[in-house]
């Protein structure tokens, strides 16, 4: 399969491009937006404005430096889940596929601007490479990393092919960039930086306070360690609680059972809340708990991966029967089966 250097569709980064013939689809391997793949009848979500930072932030890096074969892709979840478990088994074929839809690209999306600069904040700290070292972004990047619309929205929702957005022009994206650089040099964020006038980019160091509120949002949310577990409460289920909370442990997150929060409000907004900030979920169904069953879909519905956990021989519902599901016998088998599954899909 041959490439030719063109425009990436999502930055105007240059970037390789394959044409997939077997998928119908062409595939990039972009310096900023890292390796995706657009299948040809896919329209919308290549004009989405939320999407180069999507990819910015969730990308699997190519190129000769890296041996990634994890990609984002639109093809159907379905296509992707065969992709994988063939990779799982020994078929490298097609990669290790990561599906992308509309829906899954703005329920990332940070949904005020708070949360956009905690994300800011947050990528430039995992990037230095030690406490106060300043991370340097060339235009591109910055762009994607301080959520900057490089197009402009369409009025008419249901556009196809011919009523592409145009472009917006780089020094009105490059002046949004400075004004979010600006808040965030004022908040006492980041030190002094260059502004964007030039292809070079600009070099980001975080002050004092920027680490202090990377450790405090790090505590306390999904951009830190936190795992929500859904499942039935009570005495004749606390070695599944335990066996549970050693797998995810053992993977290196921290398990949230919603019982052992404290909290003053009521339970189902606090339940909620550890849902959206939780790095993923996990839920155990083996007991048909209605709780259990909404908590996934509402886990689900923002875009949050779950791994799923029933005892053997405990039908579960149709609507998610066919998921992946770790299936136990006993307690015991859990903790190693959780963590590996963890490591396998979320790592």
């Amino acid at each position: 399969m041959s490439s030719e250097l063109k425009d990436c569709p999502v930055c105007r980064s240059k970037a390789s491009c394959f044409p997939e013939f077997q998928h119908n689809s062409v595939f990039y391997d972009c310096p900023v937006c890292g390796k995706f793949e657009f299948t040809l009848n896919e329209f919308r979500i290549q004009h989405n404005n939320h999407l180069a930072p999507y990819l910015y932030y969730n990308r699997f890096l190519g190129g000769l430096s890296h041996t990634e074969y994890r990609y984002h892709t639109t093809m159907d979840k379905e296509t992707c889940d065969t992709y994988k478990k063939n990779f799982n088994n020994g078929d490298i074929t097609n990669g290790h596929p990561v599906h992308m839809d509309e829906d899954i690209v703005n329920n990332w999306y940070p949904k005020s601007f708070s949360e956009r600069i905690d994300s800011i904040l947050l990528r430039v700290s995992s990037l230095a490479k030690h406490i106060g070292h300043p991370v340097k972004f060339n235009n591109q990047e910055m762009l994607s990393l301080l959520f900057i619309d490089r197009k402009e929205v369409m009025d008419n929702p249901a556009f196809i092919s011919k009523d592409v957005p145009k472009w917006r022009e780089d020094k009105d994206c490059l002046s949004e960039a400075d004004y979010m650089l600006d808040y965030l040099k004022e908040s006492g964020y980041i030190k002094d930086y260059l502004q964007l006038r030039s292809e070079t980019g600009a070099e980001l160091t975080l002050t004092p306070k920027g680490y202090a509120r990377v450790d405090e949002l790090q505590r306390n949310t999904s951009y830190g360690r936190n795992v929500l577990v859904a499942m039935k409460f009570g005495e004749d289920t606390l070695k599944l609680r335990e066996a549970i909370r050693k797998g995810v442990d053992n993977a290196g997150y921290y398990a949230v059972f919603i019982d052992e929060v404290e909290h003053i409000g009521f339970i189902t907004p606090e339940l909620l809340k550890h849902i959206r900030d939780s790095k993923f979920v996990v839920v155990d169904l083996t007991h048909q708990n209605n709780g259990a069953y909404f908590e996934e879909g509402y886990a689900m519905g923002f875009g949050k991966p779950v791994i799923q956990l029933c005892k053997d021989g405990v039908k579960l519902h149709f609507d998610i029967a066919q998921k992946n599901t770790i299936m136990w016998k006993t307690e015991d088998d859990i903790p190693t089966k959780l963590t590996n599954r963890i490591k396998a899909t979320i790592d």
